[in-house]
């Protein structure tokens, strides 16, 4: 339950922030009276994307100084300045929205000097409406379903290694080796041990999407038979990398300085903390791909963003059971020859 609390906490807390980015810009001006700082403000303010409000110039500016406000924008009749007390992500919006209202109200202005007697109003003939890949089912944040995914799947995959140091605590204290050597069969043995973590698993992903999709009223979708089918393989997976680690890594102690290790850097080569296409370098691309949390992210992001059907996730979904059956293998032959040597 602790890492699930930690995995809606970060969700919840990351995804409000980039939920609804509210820009406000303070605006002064050192010449204009009142009223036509007020006309600017009216301009600038129609379209609703950029919360500009007044401001005195030198609360302005100190404010700048001390890091209150990231951007402030310098008004006069004929010309602004932008200035930004920092990087922000958000400098190249605000600069495009003022940038185009005075080059239109430049025109218009232009245009009233040429035809003093008329009233020139400025009409809008033609709106293009732009709608982007992510807004494909209902009003889906693509951001906050990434970090609800990349953070679900990573705090799951932390869980399900953690857990899985009981095996090295029965192999150490010889538990095991009389389970390997009971009347219960082997298939048995690794059954009931491998059915618990994967159960904890599911779970945990399933607890994380129902809580945290009611808190941040994120759209999922319905395409639950393709989310399904990466999930249960993307666990399969992990089950089987703890295997491995565990038939590799000799004490608990060990393991648990190996887990966070390894789940932290497959979530960072594999795309969990933040999108794989922000990566360019083809080493580390080559390297994600080896990882089950690249093709686990993939796949759950086509599932949900694209509602892609399951047939045409037969890829990621493969691999991650190609993964799995690798890792068991691998695995459970190193888990079994300290029995054998014991004897």
């Amino acid at each position: 339950m602790g890492f699930l609390t930690l995995a809606i906490i970060f969700v919840f807390i990351l995804g409000n922030i980039q939920a609804n980015p509210e820009i406000s810009v303070p605006v002064y001006s050192e010449h204009l009276s009142a009223s036509e700082l007020n006309q600017w403000m009216d301009v600038l303010n129609e379209d609703g994307t950029v919360e500009f409000h007044a401001i005195d110039p030198e609360i302005a500016v100190k404010k700048l100084r001390m890091n209150e406000e990231s951007i402030a924008l310098h008004v006069e009749e004929n010309h602004y300045e932008l200035l930004a007390g920092h990087e922000t992500e958000q400098l190249p919006a605000v600069e495009q929205h003022v940038s185009q209202v005075f080059r239109k109200e430049s025109r218009l202005k232009k245009i009233r000097n040429e035809f003093p007697k008329r009233n020139i109003k400025f009409k809008e003939f033609i709106k293009i409406r732009t709608t982007s890949s992510s807004e494909s089912s209902g009003n889906m944040n693509h951001y906050q379903v990434f970090v609800l995914i990349g953070m679900t799947l990573y705090f799951t995959m932390y869980t399900v290694l953690h857990l899985q140091n009981n095996l090295i605590e029965e192999k150490i204290s010889g538990t095991w080796n009389r389970l390997i050597f009971s009347p219960v069969t082997k298939t048995q043995v690794y059954l009931g041990h491998l059915a618990f973590y994967f159960l904890v698993g599911v779970i945990q992903i399933v607890l994380s999407f129902l809580i945290l999709k009611n808190l941040l009223h994120i759209d999922l979708g319905t395409n639950y038979p393709a989310m399904t089918g990466v999930a249960l393989s993307f666990l399969f997976s992990i089950v089987s990398l703890g295997i491995l680690l565990i038939g590799i890594v000799p004490s608990p102690s060990i393991l648990s300085v190996v887990v966070p290790i390894v789940s932290t850097g497959m979530a960072m080569l594999g795309g969990a903390f933040w999108e794989i296409d922000v990566v360019s370098n083809r080493f580390i691309l080559f390297l994600s791909k080896l990882t089950p949390m690249r093709h686990g992210v993939d796949g759950m992001l086509e599932a949900v963003n694209n509602n892609t059907p399951i047939t045409e996730l037969i890829q990621p979904i493969g691999i991650l059971m190609l993964m799995g059956v690798v890792f068991m293998g691998i695995g459970i032959n190193l888990m079994e020859r300290p029995a054998k040597n014991t004897l």
